[in-house]
């Protein structure tokens, strides 16, 4: 039997050892690069990151109003002298204006109170004829008109009568609220 050569053997070895050349280095560097943008394409984009901004100017944020008037004032007194001579089945109206003075929209509505059951005291929205029928305003808050905006003006009709309890030479005064109510935007 024959022993084997050591240094052929080891030449044998050398050459299944061999580092790669510069070609096969140059084609496993292009694999992995082709490998890595290829990852990149598939994950959706690049990594780049921009931001902007910018500024609203500066404004101001003002409130509305609500206000009502009578007869273009804020607290109006009723002519009395049409009132003063009443006797009882006697039915007397005042027409008056209400307007919207705000800049809000609202709803209108009146009622009325009496120290007495002597008097009936009824407010209806529009020019006065005839007698108001329905329920008193002195017992019944009255709706007088839907939504108003800023500016709207109507006219609403008050009108009292003796009810057959009143006495001869009595007096009994009353008032008629009007309430404005803001409708929402």
């Amino acid at each position: 039997m024959s022993t084997p050569n050591t240094s052929t053997s080891l030449a044998k070895a050398r050459r299944r050892l061999t580092l790669p050349s510069a070609k096969g280095m140059l084609i496993t560097a292009t694999m992995v690069a082709g490998a890595a943008v290829l990852g990149v394409s598939a994950a959706g984009g690049s990594f780049a990151s921009w931001r902007v901004a910018d500024n609203i100017a500066p404004s101001s944020v003002s409130s509305g109003s609500l206000n009502i008037t009578v007869n273009d004032v804020s607290s109006y007194a009723l002519d009395g002298t049409a009132w003063s001579q009443l006797i009882p089945g006697d039915v007397v109206s005042q027409q008056v204006s209400v307007k919207n003075t705000g800049t809000a929209s609202a709803t209108i509505s009146a009622s009325t109170t009496a120290p007495s059951d002597a008097i009936d005291v009824r407010v209806q929205a529009g020019a006065c004829s005839g007698t108001i029928t329905g329920p008193s305003s002195t017992t019944t808050p009255t709706t007088l008109a839907g939504t108003m905006l800023g500016g709207d003006t109507i006219t609403v009709c008050v009108q009292v009568s003796l009810t057959p309890s009143a006495v001869q030479n009595q007096s009994a005064p009353f008032t008629v609220v009007f309430t404005a109510t803001q409708v929402g935007p």
